[in-house]
Parts: structure tokens; sequence; C-alpha cells
């Protein structure tokens, strides 16, 4: 069995210590804390946002519904919380606060937490601990401060550091409790997304940047007791694996030890009836099959551009699905959510349709739109087979899906060919981090795509290398042929069909569902919006102080419910879609304070 070295630097004991002795705590008075057991992180607490898109299911939906379609006018601001900028070399805030028994726990953009009233929004604790100067530096060149949120499990706040650290946080009054090693930050890897835990084994979504990391990347999980190792998944397949030979018979160009990126860099979703972490992989460096000696056909290179599932005990692979032989960056990281509904495909424009669904079979599905495509799919999650996918904003990429096995085929005008001198248009620019959402009462789900410029793609060289990156360049931009930027779209699960789809100048970003019958998202105009779930109509307004784009949340506390959201946005995309616009509104690339705004009725 081929093993990799997990490094175990000096720096690691120096970090530790360093760390132990200068991270510090402020609080008042703590919080009269209940443990979260996993009965209630299977069954959430309606007035609770337990982790990342508010349950395991990352539905981004909450089943509150005070707030309304007859009193939604009345909606107001109850209070706001203004954070520092984010620290240097940070975009800002990418974050879901969670929100447990009148608590709310945010992760700032400088790797500081802290826990507010979640009625008031007056501070209870706050917590900061340093960065190692190499990290500081840019040494490592890692994105600093990158963080999406933090997970409750039992009496315990954990969370992990640019740094390569995991750590637990007493959340009663922000005190450390534990703290352990996962990388040695040197190696170029850094935790990315949200953690998530079920059963006791903790995910951490990892980022192995091409450019930045030499080492293979992993998804890995931990004990929520005390941050040790319990298993390592590699996501690139080792030599025992079947699929080992997606990268060419042996000796490979690329074997695992030369494979970079395939980032785990999103916060999986929990198959809680099956144990399973489902999530989704992004690009592979080299991206050009040719150059791994490989032509590109299903299946290729795996597991780049795929959805996997893992067994929660033990890592072990489940099933995959690949969307993709990725050669344009086009990550497959993005909204898995799980649904159960029966399916009767018939969508619009169909890319494929499995022919053998029975409408009258309740279906168990992973459903999204997983890359920057906005491509909408449906599988089935117990084993991953095929149902239907069709596009959402325009692309020029996937041509079509194989009904029966799922088998991508690829535009030949998309195809990145091993030839310095070989130019491509490539149309994929479509979505990117702003979390879509589901809700139960339309079996729809919202996607927050647009329509971005198309570029114009070359390689680097025909030898890539650390420094290389992903190996390709960006020569020029032309315009996307839909003649507009905002595409959101409701998609019947069921049917892959549209309820409605709006044709905006401003996409709508980060998407939030309630049991009010509500869609609650903002706008790159720094307009904040409650939409109709059914027709897309715009009930409410109103006017942010910048930009915003990672998705709002809902909670309750003492019967009341409150809907919160950060404004300016913690993503390139709105900067980028601002310039494009001609717009003045402040993101989070400006290092401007971000704030979190919390409304309720009267």
């Amino acid at each position: 069995m081929f093993l990799i070295k997990i490094r175990k630097a000096i720096c690691f004991a120096v970090l530790f210590s360093c760390i132990s002795i200068n991270a510090w705590s402020q609080t008042t008075p703590g919080i009269d804390f209940q443990s979260v057991s996993q009965e209630m992180l299977n069954n959430p607490d309606p007035e609770d946002w337990l982790m990342w898109r508010g349950g395991y299911e990352n539905w981004g939906y909450s089943p509150l519904t005070q707030i309304n379609h007859n009193n939604v006018e009345q909606l107001r601001l109850a209070w706001s919380w203004e954070f520092e900028p984010a620290a240097p070399g940070s975009n800002g805030m990418q974050v879901e606060p969670t929100v447990y028994d009148g608590v709310i726990y945010i992760r700032h953009p400088n790797e500081k937490y802290s826990a507010h009233d979640a009625k008031t929004g007056d501070l209870i604790w706050q917590y900061s601990r340093p960065l190692a100067s190499a990290v500081m530096g840019y040494e490592t060149r890692l994105t600093v401060h990158r963080g999406r949120g933090v997970f409750i499990y039992e009496d315990k706040l954990i969370s992990h550091a640019t740094d390569g650290m995991l750590f637990a946080l007493d959340p009663r009054n922000g005190r450390l409790m534990w703290e352990a090693a996962m990388q040695d930050y040197m190696s170029g890897q850094q935790p990315s997304g949200a953690p998530v835990a079920f059963g006791g084994a903790l995910v951490v979504p990892y980022n192995c940047t091409a450019w930045t990391a030499p080492d293979p990347c992993h998804l890995s999980a931990y004990s929520t007791a005390d941050g040790s190792l319990l298993w390592r998944w590699y996501t690139s397949p080792t030599p025992d694996d079947p699929m080992h030979n997606t990268w060419g018979d042996d000796p490979q160009l690329y074997p695992l030890e030369r494979r970079r990126n395939m980032s785990p860099w999103m916060t999986p979703a929990v198959d809680k009836e099956h144990g399973l972490f489902i999530f989704g992989i992004g690009s592979s460096a080299p991206q050009q099959p040719e150059l791994a000696g490989t032509n590109g056909e299903y299946p290729d290179r795996l597991y780049q551009g795929s959805t996997v599932a893992l067994n929660y005990r033990t890592g072990e692979l489940v099933w995959w699905a690949q969307h993709h032989s990725d050669m344009w960056n086009d990550d497959a990281v993005y909204d898995r959510i799980l649904v159960n509904t029966p399916v009767a495909p018939n969508p619009p424009n169909a890319l494929g349709i499995n022919p053998n669904t029975d409408p009258s079979e309740m279906r168990e599905l992973v459903i999204g739109s997983f890359s920057k495509d906005a491509i909408f799919y449906a599988y089935d999650r117990t084993d991953g087979e095929f149902l239907y996918a069709r596009p959402t904003a325009y692309q020029n990429i996937i041509a079509s899906y194989d009904g029966i096995t799922g088998a991508y085929e690829i535009e030949p005008d998309a195809i990145m060919t091993a030839d310095i001198d070989h130019e491509a248009t490539i149309c994929r620019e479509n979505r990117q981090i702003p979390q879509g959402a589901y809700s139960p009462l339309t079996n729809a789900y919202y996607v927050p795509a647009f329509n971005g410029p198309c570029s114009v793609m070359k390689l680097n060289s025909l030898e890539p290398s650390i420094e290389t990156g992903y190996n390709t360049s960006y020569v020029a931009t032309v315009p996307t042929p839909a003649g507009y930027l905002g595409q959101p779209e409701a998609i019947d699960v069921a049917t892959g069909q549209s309820l409605w789809r709006l044709e905006r100048e401003t996409p709508l970003y980060g998407m939030l569902t309630t049991g009010g019958g509500l869609l609650f998202a903002a706008d790159t105009n720094r307009r904040f919006h409650a939409i109709d779930q059914w027709t897309g109509e715009t009930l409410w307004q109103t006017i942010l102080n910048g930009a915003s784009d990672m998705a709002p949340i809902s909670y309750g506390v003492d019967g009341r419910q409150y809907i919160a959201v950060f404004a300016p946005s913690g993503t390139q995309a709105a900067a980028q879609h601002a310039g494009q616009l001609g717009l003045s509104a402040n993101t989070g690339v400006s290092n401007v304070g971000h704030t979190l705004f919390v409304f309720t009725l009267p």
C-alpha cells in the first residue's frame, strides 16, 4: 500500500507553545450552556442555526414562519455589530454564524472568535490567537484567515486556524480547551471550509492550491474529543485504489506524489441515515489530460471534478460520480444538498436523463449546481447513480451526459490540448462560493447563478511545476452571449423544470429559504431582498453598507424570529461584478470592516 509521510516539523511544537501562551480571551460572566448532543444536531431546534447551511442536509432553510408574506414589509433592524477590518492577506468574511440557545458564535477574518447575545448583539466573550510569522509574512503563500464557520459538538466550540491548528474553545467563556496540529503549514496546505462533525468524527475541508502545496491533498477526520487523527482519505487514488489507472498506465507521468490541488475545500453534507460525508473535489494540476498521459475521456484523473461519499467511521470510499474532466479550473466543490423526493425528469435543455427513473419511487438524492459552470445535477446519494443534468446560466464546456452511466461528453472546442499555441474560449464563470438553498415548501433548489464573462485560455508551458500552478492562463476575456449578468433561478427538483428565472443586471448571491415562504438574498448593489419562493417577486428590500454575497441565516430567541446578514462581501465574485457594472459598492477586498445586520419584526 502506498504511504505518504505526514510531516511533523519542529515548528509544530514551537507554534503549539506560542499559541498556548499568547492566545487570549476576554469574557463577561459565562453562558448557561447545555451540551449539544448528536440527536440535537440530527434534528435541530428550529430556533437554532447549528452549522454551515443550518443542518447536515445543507438546505440553507429555516423552518421558522413568524416572518412571512403577510408581514415581511414590516421587517426592521434589530441590532448590528461592526467587526474590525480583515487582517492583511484576507479577502474578508466568508462565514455563516452559528446560533445556539440565544447565543450567536462568529469567526472573524483575523483569527478572532466571539460570542454575542443573539437578541441584542452584546458581546459575551472574545478569543484571539496569533499566527506564526512565516504565515503572516506570506512565506507560505497561504490565504490567511480563511475560515467559514465553527461547529459546536457536545461541550466544545471547534474551529481551525490558517496555520493548520485544530482547536476547541469552551463555548461558555471562550477559553481554550485543547489544540492539535492537523498539518505542517509549511506544506502549503490549509484548512478552508467550515468544519462538520458526526458521530464523534470531525472533518475539515482542506485547500491544497497547486502553486503552494507539493503534497497530495486529502480530507481527514479528527476526534471531537481531542483533535487526534481518525482517518485520512487522499483525493487522488493511491496505487491500491482500482481507479488508480485513471491517471494512466504505470509508470505514470504523474504518480500520486506529483499530483497537485484536487482540494475538497467546501463543507460536506452529512447523510445521517447512511453515515456518509458527501462532498466535491476541485480541479487537478496539471489540468490538461494529455500532459498527464490520459485522453480526458470518462473517467479521467479521479477524483477531480467529482462528488464522493465516504464512510464517516473509516473514511472508506462508498461511491463516486465524476461531472467533468476539469481543464478550466471549473471547481466542483459547491452545494451538495440532500433531498428525498420522487423524480420524473423533464428539464429544459437537458444534458442527460436516466431513462430508468420510476416517478412513483421515492429517491434519496444529492442535488445542486456543483461547479462554476452552474449546471444543475441530481444523483442518487445511496450509490451515486446519475439521474439527470441541465444547464442554468450559459456554459460551453459540457455537451451531454450518458443517461445510464453518467459519463460526460466535452464540447470539442473547449478541450485544452497540450499545445502551447492553442487557445480556447471558455464560458463557465456562472457561480462561485455564495450558497444556493433548498425549500421543502416548493421542493425547489435556488441557485445564485450569473453569466460571467468568457475567458480565452492557453497553456503556460508543457512542463507543469509547483511554480506554474494550474499551468493555464487567461489571456483575454469576451462578453457572454447571454447579454445580462444576474440569472438566479428556482428549479423543481422532481422534474428539473424552472419555477422561475430572473434576468437581472446584478446577481443575487448567497441564499436563505424560510418556512414563511421567503427567499432572502442580497445583490451587488447593496440591496438585500425578501423574495417570494414561488414567483421570484421581491416583497421587501433594504440597503446595506456594501455588496453582500454570503448567505443570510435565520434564528429565533424567545419566540421571535431574526434574519442576519453580513456586509460587505467576502468573495472575489462580488468585487469583480461591482467593477464590471461600474458600481461603487464596498466589497471585502477593500479591506473595510464587516457588519452583521440583524432584522426582526416590530
